[in-house]
């Protein structure tokens, strides 16, 4: 193989003159080659002389994790072609030209086809464990951040934090920040399709955003939030982790969007065989052409939607009203 690639270092410049000559005389008989085909040649010279050298030489210590990786794997699909081909030759001696080509095809689509296929199944695990990592970091901080935020409302009732601005400002930040790290937390489950579905009661569900409400601005805004209690019997079949944080993120797009002092009902009702939570608000913040504007509070409850099988819309009024529903899939009772 070092004399194959010594003759071809000696040529090169021929080769690569022959060939240029060759693109002069297919442009002046009006074939011109656009630049990319004219390096056609070089590219291959060089990447047929990386070929040659590596075939049979095991990969340079020095060699970049990724490019060794790359080295090996044309290596051995190179190796295992071969002898594949070889041996099918042994069996069948007979194949034609043709016969062979398309051996030699089928043997070179199905080596890319493995090695892509090892790739991705390597990187898929390595993402695995790094989002397992990461989910564990995440738990750990968000169990520090609640155990924050019950050490200060303890200290709230006590007297020994003020309600002052900064007071108030520091309790927002350490409620954005866990509510954040539990999107984050939930996204990856969803993601990853980790959902652990039961029979869920969305009346809890909707008392739980109710009391949400304060926190999540509606004092600040002087909004009115008023829960309709569904029936007791009214039940999704959905992950309970998912579908309470979904329903907050549905009153907190509302309360976004509402305008000072404006009301915003929660309620949940039976659709044949879904179960919709609606957050309605009657006066409402829209953009030019009655559009509403981005809300990134809803991402998470659209995930879950189709995560579930369900729906998310956000529906506007002919005033100034707007609705937000989640529709997710309903526990029959008989």
């Amino acid at each position: 193989m070092d004399r194959v690639r010594e003759l071809l270092a000696r040529q090169r410049a021929d080769l690569l003159d022959r060939w240029d000559r060759q693109l002069l005389a297919a442009a002046s008989a009006g074939f011109g080659l656009d630049a990319a085909t004219a390096e056609v040649l070089p590219a291959l010279l060089d990447a047929l002389d990386r070929a040659l050298e590596r075939r049979f030489r095991a990969v340079p210590a020095e060699t970049p994790p990724l490019k060794a990786h790359a080295r090996r794997a044309a290596i051995q699909s190179s190796l295992l072609g071969d002898f594949l081909f070889d041996a099918v030759l042994e069996r069948v001696p007979q194949l034609n030209a043709a016969e062979q080509r398309g051996l030699t095809d089928a043997l070179a689509h199905a080596a890319v086809e493995v090695l892509v296929a090892g790739a991705l199944e390597r990187e898929s695990l390595r993402r695995r464990r790094d989002s397992a990592r990461l989910a564990r970091l995440a738990h750990d901080l968000r169990n520090s951040l609640t155990a924050a935020r019950l050490a200060f409302d303890l200290l709230k009732r006590r007297g020994a934090v003020p309600d002052t601005r900064a007071g108030r400002l520091l309790e927002a930040s350490l409620r954005r920040m866990r509510d954040g790290i539990e999107d984050t937390l939930l996204d990856e489950a969803l993601a990853a399709a980790d959902l652990r579905s039961s029979s869920v009661r969305l009346g809890p569900v909707l008392a739980y955003a109710h009391s949400e409400a304060p926190e999540l601005g509606a004092s600040d805004k002087k909004v009115t939030v008023v829960l309709q209690s569904p029936g007791a019997r009214l039940s999704v079949r959905a992950d309970p982790r998912v579908v309470r944080p979904a329903v907050r993120g549905l009153l907190r797009a509302a309360l976004q969007v509402a305008r000072q002092g404006a009301t915003i009902r929660v309620r949940a009702v039976a659709a044949r065989d879904k179960a919709r939570v609606a957050v309605e608000v009657n006066g409402c913040r829209k953009l030019p052409g009655n559009r509403l504007p981005d809300l990134p509070a809803l991402a998470l409850a659209r995930l879950a939607a189709r995560a579930h099988g369900g729906s998310l819309s956000a529906r506007l009024g002919p005033d100034s009203g707007c609705e937000f529903r989640l529709a997710l899939p309903r526990v029959q009772r008989h």
